[in-house]
């Protein structure tokens, strides 16, 4: 071999072996291979390259299928056509060659009889990325299946291109209105860069329904380029629209919608724009916006009185204070209840006035007719936690409605200081017996040393690493009564919550000192609706992330969602497999299992987890091997050598 040759002449004298060595049996050889492809100008060089990577790993292999020059792609992709695997595993080899010859065999995939096939191939197409792809992606949104048309826009959104957000432009007046939400679903999740001015014309799109998720969308982008848009449609004749685009110009906190979201208060077509306004002026919060609050406080309507008072809750201002305990004189036991809460979120620190009046107010509410008032005063003087707290909640356990008593007792139990436990423990000796129950329960976890967390019943210890933590799996409810409540909550040294968009984190999660909060819903496939949000790659990768770094330095883990069950779980899951590593999957699955019996893991959580962590599906075939073993074993039991015979005998 002529050793002054350049690397490509050299190509055709290296024999299969010497080949292998120079260029597949290390990463700085495939490096160097994947430069020299696109400059080979034999075809038949190209695809011996291939083939020979092909056979060493049929990933790379695939990729440097889509290196060679343009006109030998259609022959080397056809090598991938003929490998004997899974159709799944043959779209993910298509998807990583990146090549727009690989969209007609995806594209025929399209029409495979099993939906797992068709969805992969479409965000295999999503994938490839190029102006042809989002041709036939923006084809599919028409498509009689409604998955693939989800996917299709899925995929759309996730190309941050301009064919992409002209396409979607496009299908903004397509005939079906189906099409047309999918559009402007997508075009809410593109660069913002891109989207804006497609979504500033759909914001003047014909139908109201385009215009009113062009407005969410807005929202969500949060650029200052929409504000004038947005402050057009508070003046739309839909009130769907102005409602939409006063909650968008609200998240935003635009100061210059003020005036406008004024009027809306008393809009005459419906009250759900009032309410709209009202949030968004509370998030807003400037002096103008008080103003306008404080007229919503006299709106006939008590759900906008109601949401005026929450939203002064959260300005915390002496004006602000002033109003809420106007409120709690309220005609409705709900907006009372409501201006009860919103006295225990406003935020005293610093300002002895403002405590007071805090204090006067809840003292005020504490005597309210309606027990669910007190009862929302008792769950306020458990947020602010104060001596001056749990004297008002040391009255409320004489209240004459259990629920109330209950509540306070909970509440002291959540405060936990010196003086919260004194009142626990004169409680014992209460008149009422449910009273002296309830302290008796919670004496024991907040009057003793923290107590290491008991993970025995779990049947955990035979799994963990030396670096996994130690994994506890809870709904939110339970979450916030573990950390509040139990001793052993003081242990817990790491929080992953996931809760749904625009739903605060408890307060109660602040007492953990490491926290990674992730907002998404619990889906596992595109809906259309702008308000819900499916998990993200993002997502995951923050949460292997978060794990990665919470084994530097071991501490126990709590995960939590609304239920517990579904995105908890898979992301309890997604931390395991990256903590114990590759080849780990099942003992990973083992242990969300030990750790929550009831786990039904997000699909699509775990598909991410699995293409973030490149495990080629194994976390998705763990829980898939884990049920067929227990449908097996359940076969097993109801066999007829195993069934009891109740017959006679």
């Amino acid at each position: 071999m002529n050793s002054a040759a350049t690397p490509i002449e050299q190509l055709p004298e290296l024999s299969d072996a010497q080949f292998n060595q120079k260029y597949l049996k290390q990463k700085q050889g495939m490096h160097a291979l994947a430069e020299i492809l696109p400059q080979v100008e034999e075809q038949s060089l190209a695809l011996r390259a291939v083939k020979l990577a092909l056979k060493v790993n049929l990933k790379l292999g695939s990729k440097l299928a889509g290196t060679v020059k343009p006109e030998f792609q259609q022959a080397t992709l056809r090598l991938i056509g003929k490998i004997k695997t899974s159709p799944l595993l043959k779209i993910q080899l298509l998807a990583l060659t990146c090549s727009d010859s690989a969209i007609p065999m995806l594209v025929k995939a399209l029409n495979h009889p099993e939906s797992a096939v068709r969805l992969h191939s479409i965000r295999a197409i999503g994938k490839i990325g190029s102006a042809a792809a989002v041709i036939e992606l923006a084809r599919s949104l028409e498509s009689e299946d409604s998955q693939v048309q989800a996917w299709a826009a899925w995929a759309l959104g996730e190309i941050d291109s301009k064919p992409a957000a002209a396409a979607l432009l496009v299908a903004l007046n397509h005939k079906s209105s189906g099409v047309r939400a999918w559009a402007v679903w997508a075009l809410g999740k593109i660069n913002p860069k891109t989207a804006v001015p497609a979504l500033l014309k759909a914001l003047k799109h014909q139908d109201s329904e385009v215009r009113w998720r062009a407005a969410v969308n807005c929202g969500k982008i949060g650029v200052s380029d929409v504000v004038p848009g947005l402050l057009n449609a508070l003046r739309d004749e839909n009130h769907i629209v102005r409602a939409r685009a006063a909650a968008a110009l609200g998240k935003m906190r635009d100061r210059s919608a003020v005036p406008r979201l004024i009027e809306l208060l008393h809009d005459p077509d419906s009250y759900a724009v009032s309410l709209r306004a009202a949030e968004a002026l509370g998030q807003i919060g400037t002096e103008t916006a008080v103003a306008g609050l404080l007229q919503a406080l006299n709106h006939h309507d008590s759900d906008v009185r109601g949401s005026a008072v929450s939203a002064l809750g959260e300005i915390s201002t002496e004006v602000a204070a002033v109003a809420v305990m106007r409120s709690l004189s309220d005609r409705d036991i709900f907006v009372r209840g409501r201006a009860a809460v919103a006295l225990g979120n406003i935020n005293t620190a610093g300002d002895a006035n403002l405590q007071k009046m805090v204090a006067a107010g809840l003292a005020i509410a504490r005597g309210d007719s309606e027990s669910y008032v007190r009862w929302r005063v008792a769950a306020a003087l458990g947020q602010i936690g104060t001596d001056e707290a749990v004297a008002g909640l040391v009255r409320l356990l004489e209240d004459e409605t259990s629920g109330v008593r209950q509540k306070a007792v909970k509440s002291l139990a959540q405060i936990g200081s010196t003086a919260a436990v004194l009142a626990l423990e004169a409680a014992l000796n209460r008149e009422f017996g449910d009273v002296r129950a309830l302290a008796a329960q919670y004496l024991p976890d907040v009057s003793t040393q923290p107590a290491a967390v008991d993970v025995e019943s779990s049947n955990l210890t035979n799994f963990w690493g030396e670096k996994l933590p130690k994994v506890l799996i809870a709904s939110e409810i339970e979450a916030s009564e573990y950390i509040f409540d139990r001793a052993a909550g003081r242990e817990i040294e790491y929080l992953i919550s996931i809760g749904s968009p625009g739903v605060p984190e408890p307060k109660t999660f602040h007492k953990v000192p490491n926290r990674l909060r992730r907002s998404f819903n619990d889906l596992e496939t595109p809906v259309d609706d702008p308000d819900r949000v499916l998990p993200a790659l993002d997502d995951v990768v923050q949460i292997i992330d978060f794990a990665l770094k919470m084994s530097v330095s071991p501490g126990n883990l709590l995960v939590c969602c609304q239920n517990g069950i579904s995105r908890s779980t898979a992301a309890a899951l997604t931390v395991c497999a990256a903590v114990l590593g590759r080849g780990k999957e099942r003992e990973a699955w083992d242990l969300v299992l030990a750790a929550r019996p009831q786990a039904r893991p997000n699909r699509w959580i775990v598909e991410l987890a699995d293409e973030a962590l490149g495990r080629n599906g194994k976390l998705a075939g763990a829980i898939e091997f884990n049920t067929a073993a227990q449908k097996a074993r359940s076969c097993q039991q109801l066999s007829p050598r195993n069934q009891v015979s109740f017959g006679k005998s």
